[in-house]
């Protein structure tokens, strides 16, 4: 019985420290158009699903124009979509790309990656596969501490924005979710060997 009270104790610390951690980079890199460090090498969009039309959902619509604010004040270069392709008939990226280029968007700055499944292999694809080395991510509040986590561990001196510009449907069973996902990629950053699509 001491033990599980023990281990019980050292679980919820455990968590709690995570959590205090997300915290602290909540803090430090999430950061207003005006404080965005210049010159970076892309603006990374983290998907959020699109609609049976085809077109973004409103979260990925203000991740989409977020990003393109940042693009068009030259703080970034390129504009990297990430999301799910699946063929045809659902591709994530594509989508996103059709509706970001009416914020003149050169088409030759945009970079698509179709195998962003989540957001460990997103930000894990963005160093490894196209080799970046500094980004600004655009997502929601609640989800960028844990990007940001994510990208500063693996190497890339990263910085967030938000992108919440409404209120959203199911917002508070997202940021449940998240605190699930918060606790996963902490520990598939630091102690596993699974690196990524």
């Amino acid at each position: 019985m001491v033990y599980l009270i023990a281990f019980c104790l050292f679980l919820i610390l455990t968590i709690l420290a995570i959590f205090g951690i997300y915290e602290y980079y909540e803090r430090k890199y999430i950061v207003n158009l005006k404080e965005l460090p210049k010159s970076y090498d892309v603006i990374i969009v983290l998907g959020a699903g699109i609609r049976p039309d085809g077109t973004p959902c409103d979260i990925l619509k203000d991740r989409l124009f977020t990003a393109a604010k940042v693009y068009n004040e030259g703080i970034c270069r390129k504009v990297l979509l990430t999301g799910e392709h699946r063929d045809e008939d659902y591709s994530e990226i594509f989508s996103m790309k059709n509706w970001i280029m009416q914020y003149n968007i050169a088409e030759k700055d945009i970079i698509l990656d179709g195998y962003g499944y989540c957001t460990y292999d997103s930000i894990f694809r963005a160093k490894d596969k196209l080799k970046i080395n500094k980004a600004i991510i655009s997502t929601n509040r609640y989800h960028l501490p844990r990007a940001i986590y994510i990208a500063r561990k693996i190497g890339i001196e990263a910085y967030g924005i938000a992108s919440d510009l409404r209120q959203y449907d199911r917002m508070k069973k997202y940021i449940k979710r998240e605190k699930l996902a918060q606790i996963k990629d902490f520990f598939l950053v630091n102690f596993s060997l699974n690196k990524g699509k």
